[in-house]
């Protein structure tokens, strides 16, 4: 045997080697379950998204939730999921990176993430009340009319 055999035989057995390495460790990450998959998404517009981020090929949501303003007495701001929006869209967005301002992991005792894997049990929207005093009365006094 030659040394130039000797050293692709050798060359071989390292690659291999590092194939598996490298196959073992692209698959040690998914093989515990992930509690909790969840990103909140904050674009240049103000709209914060909620979901499942994936960044190849595209930064893209899937599993997408959103906050609006309530329209209860209480206020606050209900957690809707996109797919059910009055326009129809899929349940993935894709996302130019020159738009998001930031994002953020979502703990697993998060309000949003309980609320979207259906630990919390209510079948309304989740709403969180807002902290501010409301500021417009419920009854006007006797001499103002309601402004039209």
């Amino acid at each position: 045997m030659t040394n130039k055999d000797k050293f692709f035989k050798i060359a071989l057995i390292v690659a291999i080697i590092l194939l598996i390495i490298l196959i073992y460790l692209s698959f040690i990450g998914k093989t515990t379950a992930i509690k909790n998959p969840y990103y909140a998404v904050y674009l240049r517009t103000g709209d914060m998204y909620f979901g499942k981020i994936s960044q190849f090929p595209k930064f893209t949501l899937s599993d997408v939730w959103f906050l609006q303003a309530s329209m209860n007495e209480q206020g606050g701001v209900d957690v809707l999921k996109f797919s059910n929006a009055i326009f129809g869209p899929v349940d993935k967005m894709e996302i130019n990176t020159d738009n998001i301002v930031w994002t953020a992991k979502l703990r697993d005792d998060s309000q949003v993430v309980k609320f979207i894997q259906g630990e919390i049990q209510q079948t309304a929207p989740a709403t969180v009340p807002e902290t501010l005093p409301e500021t417009v009365p419920e009854t006007l006094p006797e001499n103002e009319a309601p402004i039209e």
